[in-house]
């Protein structure tokens, strides 16, 4: 059983129980599967009504309003609540916790873009012309190379993060999403009994009740709340609980730069737990303090070897130093080729299994990385341990970490090193997510093998219709269905088009089919940066 902790940023909040001098919220009413609008307007409450509401605010909800945009709805009918102002928010953070600032790469492509719908011109283009503008020709012909011979001849392209976040402030601008934000903390949704949906969220800046709890209705609902919580394993759970020490044993998606400001100054050991695209950041990062003079060394405990990689018909994932490879999450063909086509025709226990198979614990096959492991086993800095542990404490001044085996070595099954870094990833069960585990119960709604939501293809909860009402999810929390990258930039993009299509196919309001003519004279206007 993994522990976890849940994120203190997430855009949902469970519902509050009644206090002193604060009355409970929702109010009772909202303890039905359906509740009456009339209500709603009777309680102190304000109440707002909208044709298109995204909930979350995240970068699921901008992909999704961004299409609605393109394709016609105007600003004044489209909302979205969420906790960050800017879509990318909750991203950033948890990429920069990882050691993934603003001029490092992510892990994506150049078509790829949250801010372009079309794709085209994608990072690739966009950074390579950038670069020629300022005369650096060189550099733009690399990334040109880059691009017309990936990834037979050179490995993927990515794109920075600060070109990314850049990006998608422009297309923020253009489509109004200033206006059709919302701050709030989602606690509840549910049906209304004229056919449409209720949300109730709340607001920590208002200063009484009345300010501070709202309702939204609506028709047409997105749901994209991202991951509910940070994966963190029960050791170093219980570790932190017995010690309260969260300066030396800490998670990779929490703030933790004070590590390695501390080992650039004084040096030191450090234990890394997990094996993805995480680790692989973080052990760039610790050897660029090495690189600074520190006397850094990395001790990478892993629970089992892996000679092996993944097997599918007769390809294989390449493995180097026990990490599985990957350029990214899944195989590109899973993105838009032969195996996206088979995850869809395939019945859904089978789907689910190829998915886990397809994706799975993997890490960039970039030269960089491969280079800093080799350098790291060939002069001793880097060690890889295997083993399974069974108790983490503190002796002195050193964290030690004691295993129940260790097949590698025969010597001392313990670590004695300065902090322990946990790069095990986040948690994807829906049931960890207050909102959605509330309307699960509520409404019986079934989920998958793999905790998340069971949807259509066009990514429709169908158990949550009201009449000619419609509600849609997005992200992480479809994970297993038809479209196994959901939680990637493409995936976001791939799911709003098909929930967009979906809602043009139901002629709701302001919503036009996108393309042919349409689609082109729309990007035209992206082009210049002008509204939609």
């Amino acid at each position: 059983m993994i522990e976890i902790k849940l994120l203190d940023d997430t855009p949902t909040a469970a519902p509050e129980r009644p206090e002193a001098n604060r009355p409970q919220f929702p109010p009772s009413f909202f303890q039905a599967p359906f509740v009456d609008v009339q209500a709603l307007h009777a309680s102190p409450y304000e109440v707002d009504e909208t044709t298109y509401l995204a909930l979350g605010g995240g970068l699921g909800s901008f992909v999704w309003v961004d299409y609605l945009r393109v394709a016609g709805v105007p600003a004044a009918h489209v909302a979205a609540i969420g906790f960050e102002d800017k879509p990318y928010g909750r991203y950033r953070r948890l990429a920069s916790n990882s050691q993934i600032p603003d001029h490092e790469r992510l892990r994506s492509n150049s078509d790829a873009c949250p801010d372009n719908l079309w794709g085209w011109p994608g990072y690739g283009v966009r950074e390579m012309w950038s670069w020629a503008k300022r005369g650096r020709l060189l550099k733009a012909g690399k990334i040109g190379f880059q691009l017309l011979t990936e990834p037979l001849l050179i490995e993927p392209f990515t794109p920075r993060s600060g070109d990314v976040y850049h990006a998608i402030d422009q297309e923020a601008e253009r489509i109004g999403w200033a206006q059709i934000w919302r701050y709030g903390r989602i606690r509840a949704i549910r049906k209304t009994t004229d056919g449409r949906y209720a949300v109730a969220y709340a607001q920590d800046n208002g200063r009484t009740a009345a300010q501070r709890y709202k309702f939204f209705v609506a028709p047409f609902v997105h749901v994209a709340v991202g991951y509910p919580a940070v994966r963190f394993l029960p050791d170093l759970q219980a570790y932190r609980e017995e010690t309260a020490d969260f300066e030396h044993v800490v998670n990779a998606y929490e703030a933790h730069h004070h590590v390695y400001d501390e080992l650039e100054q004084h040096g030191g050991t450090v234990l890394i737990r997990g094996r993805g695209i995480v680790a692989s950041r973080v052990i760039q990062r610790l050897y660029e303090a090495r690189q600074k003079g520190a006397a850094v060394g990395v001790i990478h405990l892993m629970r089992s070897k892996i000679e092996q990689g993944s097997r599918h018909g007769l390809t294989a994932r390449p493995v180097n130093h026990h990490w599985e490879l990957q350029p990214y999450n899944f195989p590109k063909a899973c993105f838009g080729g032969d195996l996206k086509k088979k995850l869809e025709q395939l019945p859904a226990e089978e789907r689910e299994q190829l998915t886990e198979r397809l994706g799975g614990t993997t890490t960039a096959e970039r030269a960089d990385w491969q280079a800093i492991l080799d350098n790291g086993r060939a002069k001793g800095w880097y060690q890889i341990r295997f083993g399974e542990v069974e108790r983490v404490s503190r002796e002195g001044d050193k964290i030690v970490t004691r295993l129940a085996s260790d097949d590698l070595i025969d010597a001392a099954a313990a670590f004695y090193v300065d902090y322990v870094i946990d790069c095990t990833g986040l948690h994807g069960n829906v049931r960890l997510n207050p909102l959605l585990d509330d309307l699960i119960e509520m409404y019986q709604l079934p989920t998958n093998s793999l905790e998340r939501m069971v949807v259509t293809d066009d990514y429709e909860i169908t158990d949550m219709r009201n009449g000619r009402a419609r509600l849609y999810a997005a992200g992480a929390m479809t994970y297993g269905n038809g479209f196994a990258p959901v939680d990637s930039f493409l995936g976001l993009q791939y799911v709003a088009q098909r929930s967009a299509e979906a809602l043009v196919a139901h002629e709701t309001p302001f919503l036009k089919p996108l393309e042919g003519g349409r689609s082109l004279t729309a990007w035209w206007r992206w082009a210049r940066g002008v509204q939609p």
